[in-house]
């Protein structure tokens, strides 16, 4: 795959454009580390996925063994929210709609205090509370996504969670990762595939041409017989057809 950023020891550090793709092939040992999210009080993670898998762990953050988690999985091609504040019982939320389809779907986790909820391609699907004495989620981990690091996997005593261990590694294709609206920087990788959105990746099909606009891709399915996001539905306008993914 064509890619940009630098190399470090095998893992790329990106400029945090959203043209970028990362890609998890579900591997053991896999992961990408993200700058810390503070997600204390009032704060919004959002990414894009695709994937065809059923399960595997997309997000995971913590107080570092003792009390506050947040972790997003895949799990039976549905999205499923758990978190924790103050070693209150977990609270979770679970996604309505499948996203283990091949295509691209918007995901949006909104902190607000003891609450967090959960859309997916702009519906909320669900926000959950969490019965904690204290409201403020602590937060001392890097943001991980598409599995943790083998030093956290062998050592369980760092994990609030100690259970995300046991979650497949994530496989498939995410991109633009932001916190509140900026750009999150990969800040180290292992197993991870960097390219552009519009590379073999690409989410075009039946012959729909990819393009970058605006730091997004669209698909032009002009003369394709089809049309939708991803050009994979019904017939084509008769007139130039182009959507926004």
């Amino acid at each position: 795959l064509a890619h940009r950023g630098t190399l470090y020891g095998g893992c790329r550090v990106l400029g945090g454009s959203r043209g970028e793709v990362l890609e998890f092939g579900g591997v053991s040992g896999q992961w990408g580390r993200f700058p810390v999210w503070n997600a204390c009080c009032e704060s919004v993670l959002s990414f894009r996925v695709r994937t065809h898998s059923a399960d595997g762990l997309l997000l995971y953050l913590d107080d570092e063994g003792f009390c506050d988690f947040l972790e997003l999985l895949l799990l039976h091609g549905k999205l499923r929210l758990r978190f924790s504040i103050f070693c209150a019982e977990p609270a979770e939320v679970s996604s309505r709609v499948a996203v283990s389809d091949g295509h691209w779907h918007a995901v949006r986790v909104k902190r607000d205090w003891r609450n967090t909820s959960l859309e997916v391609d702009g519906k909320m699907e669900g926000w959950a509370e969490v019965k904690s004495k204290r409201k403020d989620m602590t937060v001392f981990s890097h943001t991980f996504m598409g599995g943790i690091s083998p030093e956290l996997h062998a050592s369980p005593l760092r994990l609030t969670s100690p259970g995300v261990r046991d979650h497949a590694s994530f496989a498939g294709w995410l991109t633009g990762v932001t916190v509140n609206g900026s750009v999150a920087v990969l800040e180290g990788s292992e197993g991870v595939t960097v390219g552009d959105r519009c590379g073999p990746a690409h989410v075009c099909q039946n012959g729909g041409v990819c393009s970058v606009v605006e730091m997004r891709a669209v698909c032009d399915c002009t003369n394709t017989g089809y049309k939708g996001n991803d050009c994979s539905e019904g017939k084509a306008l008769p007139k130039p057809y182009l959507v926004t993914l």
